[in-house]
Formats: structure tokens, sequence, C-alpha cells
């Protein structure tokens, strides 16, 4: 229906209570919902690899057919692992405010695919990075800032050394 007439169906619906109802009826019945659940689980919006990111933060519809604010739920790229690209790197760059080249961006999505081959990076190990980067880029010491990060422990360290 939704897909038939959105109009419509937002219209005589509130899809945001989706996840909320479904979540009642899960306890009722002494079962969880899966973190992938079609719409409404955690991770229904998630984007991960580069080329398949880069699309949805050009054109969200390329793979969804739904809003998921239509549901009460956000789209997020995962960008702290091997497989991210640059585009989503420079979006994670633009959310905060931090302006770097093209370039930049390309070094340090090179960076954490390298970090993360080790392990995933968390958002805020992306963002200690990134925000460590453009610090040592501001202070002119960034051409071998990223060749003294070899592990990902080394983000905390770094990061606090660039902004100090």
């Amino acid at each position: 229906m939704y897909t038939g007439d959105k109009e419509y169906v937002m219209n005589k619906y509130d899809l945001t209570k989706i996840r909320e109802v479904e979540n009642i009826v899960a306890d009722a019945v002494e079962v969880t919902v899966p973190f992938n659940n079609y719409i409404t689980g955690y991770c229904a919006f998630t984007h991960k690899a580069g080329i398949h990111a880069k699309a949805i933060l050009n054109n969200p519809s390329t793979y969804e057919i739904l809003n998921p604010n239509d549901f009460g739920m956000t789209r997020y790229v995962s960008i702290g692992h091997r497989l991210t690209g640059w585009n989503a790197v420079k979006n994670r760059l633009e959310q905060l405010n931090l302006n770097l080249t093209d370039d930049d961006a390309k070094a340090v999505t090179a960076k954490i695919k390298e970090l993360a081959d080790v392990r995933p990076l968390s958002l805020d190990d992306v963002d200690v990075l990134l925000r460590s980067y453009h610090q040592a880029k501001v202070d002119g010491r960034h051409t071998h800032f990223l060749n003294k990060i070899e592990k990902p422990e080394h983000i905390t360290s770094f990061g606090a050394e660039a902004t100090a």
C-alpha cells in the first residue's frame, strides 16, 4: 500500500508507531525483534559498502523504496570498516563541519580501511581520527600524521596529541 499510494497511507496511518506496536507484540509473545528486521530493525536502513553508500548519499531512492523518516527510523551510513568509501567519509566530514579536500578524505579513508582490517572502528574512533587529521592540517603537520597511526588503539593517543 505504501508504495502504491504513499500520500493516502501517510494521511491514514501513523507509520512511526509500527516499531512501538511491533515491540509490544514481541514482548507479549516473548520473542526478540531481529536487528535486521524489515522496516523496523535497528539495521534496516544501514548502508555499508562504498559504492552502495555513495548511491544512498546521492539519491536514497536508489536502494530504498521506503523513506526511513516516514517510519520514525533513520538512515545510517557505516564508515568504520574496511569496505568504506571516500564519499561516505567526505559526507561525515561535512556533517562535522570539517573542511578538507577530496584528496584529504581519500587519505583518511585509506587509513580507516587499514585500521579496520585489524578491527572495525566505532563512529567515535572515526570522528576522533577525522578531527585529529583536520587539526593536524590546520597546524601544517598533516603530511605524516596518518603514518604514525599504526593500530586502532593509536587513534585516541594521537587524537589527544593533535588537539593539545
